[in-house]
């Protein structure tokens, strides 16, 4: 039997929606267990279900009835509590009381310096250490910095390759002769690197660099850090793949839209 294109979509939503549940529930049956300091065999003979039941909960592969889900916090001592809020209230709710680190600016920009003169090309931080510095309550790691893609940046560019200062992403050279002049070099990076993103090496480890049209480079919001600014990806630019920092971003845009209308 074949699905067109609108079944198949529904279907894997609900096979979405199924698997979200069946981790929910993994994740609530065994916090339960751990915090009544029961094993798998005590909670399923408390229960009254077999040992190899929670086995099947916990790791996913079994998705339990709302009454068997009840049954088995119950002989973990624990009882469920269902509230209905505002749509994205949770969100809200990190929004307000997120304390902006003053201190965040200052790393983000010894991260930058750490690379042997990157500070003095054009520049802007992206990703969600961007967002961060714009007030974001998001988790942020190694700051992602696009640089724009000039003449000045490729000859830096030919230098850190040069000397053995970036790591291809992956590192292959196969097929390519050695590169001579910046344009070869940036050319080999593009080959190499299909998400546009290289490694440089600096004093403090690696940081993610990748080469953007000036144009791009140039749409930055300033941050402040002492005497001099960060520029930064504005706000509605910024994506991520992490389902709660996307939640957050969603919010502080609307909250954007809002403020201008």
């Amino acid at each position: 039997m074949e699905l067109d294109g609108s079944r198949l979509d529904a279907a894997r939503l609900d096979a979405a929606r199924l698997d979200a549940a069946r981790l929910d529930a993994a994740r609530l049956v065994k916090e339960a267990r751990h915090a009544a300091r029961q094993t798998q065999a005590s909670l399923a003979g408390r229960a009254g279900v077999a040992r190899g039941t929670i086995a099947a909960i916990e790791t996913g592969t079994r998705s339990p009835s709302w009454e068997m889900l009840t049954a088995l916090l119950a002989a973990a001592g624990v009882q469920m509590r269902i509230d209905l809020e505002p749509l994205d209230e949770d969100v809200r709710r990190q929004v307000v009381e997120h304390r902006h680190d003053p201190d965040l600016p200052g790393r983000v920009w010894i991260a930058v310096e750490g690379i042997e003169d990157l500070a003095d090309l054009n520049l802007r931080v992206e990703g969600l250490a961007a967002a961060a510095l714009l007030g974001a309550p998001v988790t942020v790691g190694d700051p992602q910095i696009a640089v724009a893609h000039t003449e000045q940046s490729m000859e830096w560019l030919a230098d850190k390759l040069g000397r053995d200062r970036i790591r291809l992403r992956p590192p292959s050279w196969l097929g390519h002769a050695w590169p001579r002049t910046p344009q070869e070099v940036f050319d080999l990076i593009e080959a190499e690197c299909p998400d546009g993103w290289i490694m440089v090496r600096g004093y403090f480890g690696e940081t993610p660099v990748r080469f953007a049209p000036a144009e791009d480079v140039a749409r930055h919001v300033l941050v402040e850090n002492g005497e001099r600014p960060i520029p930064v990806q504005p706000l509605h630019e910024i994506e991520t793949t992490d389902r709660n920092a996307a939640r957050v971003l969603r919010l502080l845009r609307e909250q954007a839209q809002d403020a201008r209308d």
